[in-house]
């Protein structure tokens, strides 16, 4: 590597407080060498991980993507890296954790290889901090490079990611052909939504101007749910619980999944924007409903057919019937009430009184009847039709 700028790029993140992981599939690992044949790496480089195949990739996200090289997975990949980089400051560092300065990235291409490839060749490189979250996403001509200029590109592209995400004002030429572009977004954090996602807060309450608003100030009717996107199903939901309980329905996002990397800031965003005041949404870490009635306790869930039956087998809990009446238990002590509406599950429509809950779960519902409420939409549905 003699390129002078790449050299200067390099050594002064060496110097740097910063500390990263960084992940790899498909290309990228130029990038790697480069990062670990400059003096100093050690004090900067905490892991470099290429899980090429894809099972080895579908090990490290914990879950099987719907693409392996995409934009989605780059950045749950960078996500992975970010906690990862955090697991393992804290077992070198323990005195001395700085969150604040450590960076997961994330690398999905798909470069030219001996078989000619029927799609482009593509890369998507994510960077994730604690305060912000950044992708660059770049389709290279086909057939015009090699495969060692075609990871040159990339490892520019990816060094150049980690130096904006870092501070660092050098910047690699990429050599780019034309009608070549890099394709950039990043987003900066609420201040809360770092805490947040650093477990230094439970909740955090949106939009923006409710920021700051505790936990107790939360109505009491809670409407759990992804929102991806949200939908009139949602909003038709809302209008019901709200006239069935007498209280203001407020919206939950874990941005947590049990399978699944965290939500990045893209996503916060996303989300949040589509709640405007006088609607609130939380935004926690508490993927199951017992880590929700810790947060909000005495809460009515609003909640379709299908959850309620999720809420009542075992196999969520371990497996275990006892686990399972231990939870349901806690949902009792905690105040916890549910609100269950009819839903599609399969090829059938269900209500409340139409499946089979333990006893000590069924004391705790309050049936939705199909006459006041039945849509078959899904936020799943929506998706897949805009794709």
């Amino acid at each position: 590597m003699n390129d002078t700028v790449t050299l200067r790029l390099i050594r002064q993140l060496h110097r740097s407080p910063w500390r990263l992981v960084a992940i790899v599939t498909g290309g990228g690992s130029e990038a790697l060498s480069q990062l670990l044949s400059v003096p100093g790496a050690s004090d900067t480089v905490l892991e470099a991980l290429v899980p090429y195949s894809s099972a080895s990739l579908e090990d490290f996200l914990r879950y099987k993507p719907d693409h392996y090289c995409s934009r989605a997975t780059a950045q749950a990949m960078a996500m992975r890296a970010f906690f990862r980089a955090r697991e393992l400051h804290s077992r070198i560092s323990p005195q001395d954790i700085d969150d604040m300065h450590l960076v997961g990235i994330g690398c999905s291409a798909s470069l030219r290889s001996l078989r000619p490839k029927r799609g482009q060749h593509r890369v998507h490189i994510a960077v994730q901090t604690a305060s912000s979250s950044g992708i660059a996403s770049l389709v290279l001509t086909k057939d015009s490079r090699d495969r060692s200029r075609e990871e040159n590109v990339v490892a520019a592209l990816l060094l150049n990611r980690l130096a904006e995400a870092t501070g660092i004002g050098d910047r690699i030429d990429l050599d780019l052909l034309r009608g070549e572009r890099v394709d950039e977004m990043a987003i900066t954090a609420w201040p809360a939504w770092t805490q947040l996602m650093l477990g230094n807060r439970s909740a955090v309450c949106v939009p923006r101007s409710e920021s700051d608003a505790p936990t107790e100030s939360y109505s009491g009717v809670l409407f759990p749910g992804a929102f991806n996107p949200l939908h009139e199903g949602h909003v038709r939901m809302a209008e019901i619980a709200e006239k069935v309980t007498g209280r203001q329905v407020e919206f939950e996002i874990s941005i947590e999944n049990v399978d699944k990397p965290p939500l990045d800031f893209f996503s916060f965003d996303e989300r949040a924007r589509q709640f405007q005041s006088p609607d609130r949404c939380w935004l926690t870490r508490a993927p199951t409903f017992l880590e929700k009635t810790k947060i909000f306790p005495e809460a009515t869930f609003v909640v379709g057919a299908d959850t309620i039956m999720r809420i009542a087998q075992p196999r969520y809990y371990q497996g275990s019937a006892a686990l399972r009446d231990a939870a349901i238990d806690e949902f009792r002590q905690q105040n916890a009430r549910f609100l269950v509406f009819p839903r599609a599950v399969g090829d059938d429509f269900l209500t409340l009184d139409e499946i089979d809950l333990p006893p000590a779960l069924a004391n705790i519902c309050e049936p939705v009847p199909q006459s006041q409420f039945r849509m078959d939409i899904s936020s799943s549905e929506i998706r897949s039709a805009a794709k």
